[in-house]
């Protein structure tokens, strides 16, 4: 099957073949930035850390970029480089990488140093208890506190910068799936590939593992240096620098970067920011203080998650209307890089 056809059965086969199973799924569902312009370096901690739930959160989504950031690197030379790269991002739980992103965005956004201060007023005249309370009963309060609507653009200008990342990379390997006809390995058959798709639907059920580079990196004392440049003009990509060498992370030239587009939110997309800014002043608060209720909450939304879950079930069909190899890039391409981009930019105008 040639690749445009790939993709118009997938667009006529995924409502009739899958969307029951995304309506039974979607329903599932800190430190100031460096003020010179030294390079420090990131350390692993020693001991193990306290559990800290929007690190462990942000370490998925980690994990997702750092397989984005392989396919930038490396070109299909194999079928089992295929395999491999099916076998990542297509294991993707949609709940967990949502989570992942938003968590990843608060984190963020808590580097903001009028909010952080505002956060803090809050909890010396309220108490820190009766600020987490009044947190958890009212979503949008966070985001109305000084400093909280610059703070949520940066986490959106992050959240730009990746989802263009993500475009760009999956038309790169969309061409590697062009470009690879001429290989004859390229064009042998698949095999079952109803069953391959089969197999990547119970793996998305259960989700991938973040690493534990990426969960050690999101740990260290020092990751509010690297993220506070997260998205911002002149910034290389933190995904460059966080790549599985966790003991090497690197903050960025600050005398080199500006701020950047201040970011709106969508329209329709006031909760998923609302939230972002609570779990922003949570991470403030300390966030392994806070407790897992409020923590969860607030990283459980709709839009993002059932969204990301259609990227995976059209990525599904995909695979299971594929016969060759060379045509499994342009699945990944279109389906769990670009679409979840897609997912992520829709936040922003």
């Amino acid at each position: 099957m040639k690749l445009g056809r790939i993709h118009a059965a997938v667009t006529a086969g995924t409502l009739l073949a899958l969307t029951a199973t995304a309506q039974d799924n979607t329903s599932e569902q800190a430190s100031e930035p460096a003020s010179t312009a030294a390079i420090p370096t990131v350390q692993p901690y020693s001991i193990a850390p306290a559990p800290d739930p929007l690190a462990t959160a942000a370490a998925v989504y980690a994990t997702y970029q750092n397989d984005v950031t392989r396919l930038e690197q490396k070109r299909f030379e194999d079928v089992a480089s295929i395999q491999s790269a099916l076998n990542d991002l297509g294991s993707q739980n949609h709940n967990q990488l949502s989570r992942g992103w938003i968590a990843y965005s608060a984190l963020i956004a808590s580097q903001d140093p009028e909010f952080r201060a505002a956060v803090r007023d809050g909890e010396a005249y309220y108490g820190r208890d009766f600020l987490v309370r009044g947190l958890q009963n009212d979503v949008r309060y966070a985001r109305t506190l000084h400093g909280g609507s610059a703070a949520v653009s940066a986490a959106l200008n992050a959240g730009a910068a990746d989802a263009q990342r993500l475009q760009a990379t999956a038309q790169t390997v969309k061409q590697q799936a062009y470009s690879l006809q001429s290989y004859g390995w390229a064009k042998g058959k698949l095999g079952d590939s109803g069953a391959l798709a089969t197999r990547l639907r119970a793996e998305s059920l259960i989700g991938r593992t973040a690493s534990n580079d990426m969960t050690t990196a999101f740990r260290a004392p020092d990751i509010g240096n690297v993220l506070s440049t997260a998205g911002r003009v002149g910034a290389p990509s933190i995904w460059r620098n966080i790549n599985g060498a966790s003991d090497r992370v690197r903050v960025a030239n600050v005398r080199t970067i500006t701020g950047g587009t201040r970011r709106s939110v969508a329209p329709g997309s006031e909760q998923v920011a609302d939230k972002i800014a609570t779990l922003a002043a949570y991470r403030v608060l300390g966030s392994e203080q806070t407790g897992p209720a409020p923590i969860q909450g607030a990283m459980t939304e709709s839009q993002t998650s059932g969204c990301m879950n259609m990227a995976n079930l059209n990525l599904q069909q995909c695979i299971a209307a594929t016969h060759q190899h060379f045509e499994v890039p342009f699945c990944l391409g279109e389906h769990a890089l670009a679409e979840i981009g897609s997912c992520i930019a829709k936040v922003s105008n």
